[in-house]
């Protein structure tokens, strides 16, 4: 083998490895993820780059995101005791998270709406309510505790439609 064509595999050898072989950044790792979870074709693919995301990066300030993506994804499949479970985790992990308050404000929906758990869904609105005062989810965990289980046309007041002009 000619000394050029030893140097040009060479090179080539290391770009391929320094291309192929470096880890992505988290945000990279995140952003693909992200991308894959916008198209409906792709959930699958967005799941395993989250999953793959929180594996290594389990400790980023994106993690929790990546937790709320997933519960996401689980919640547009249909599967609303996984995205629970995602939620719940994401609450173990990462409690004092900007994501916290609407995990648990999520649970709370999913039970009552979809899985008809109405003990735990009144145990988590009242931990909206406990846990995260301040937050805008707590104004309607409030709002929703007392009617849990309750049809919305029986305690919805709607607004009385304006005066027709004659």
């Amino acid at each position: 083998m000619k000394p050029i064509t030893r140097i040009f595999l060479a090179l080539s050898l290391l770009c391929w490895c320094l291309a192929g072989c470096s880890e992505p950044t988290p945000e990279q790792l995140y952003s693909q993820a992200e991308a894959a979870a916008a198209d409906t074709t792709s959930l699958d693919q967005a799941v395993r780059k989250f999953n793959g995301f929180l594996e290594r990066y389990s400790q980023d300030k994106l993690a929790p995101k990546a937790l709320d993506k997933l519960a996401l994804i689980a919640q547009k499949r249909g599967d609303m005791k996984g995205a629970v479970v995602l939620y719940e985790r994401l609450l173990s992990q990462y409690p004092q998270s900007d994501q916290a308050d609407e995990a648990q404000f999520m649970i709370a929906f999913i039970c009552e709406e979809f899985l008809g758990d109405l003990d735990k869904a009144r145990q988590s609105y009242q931990r909206v309510i406990d846990q995260y005062p301040s937050s805008e989810l707590a104004v309607s965990a409030r709002h929703l505790l007392p009617n849990v289980g309750r049809p919305p046309e029986e305690w919805v007041k709607f607004q009385e439609q304006a005066p027709r002009a004659p």
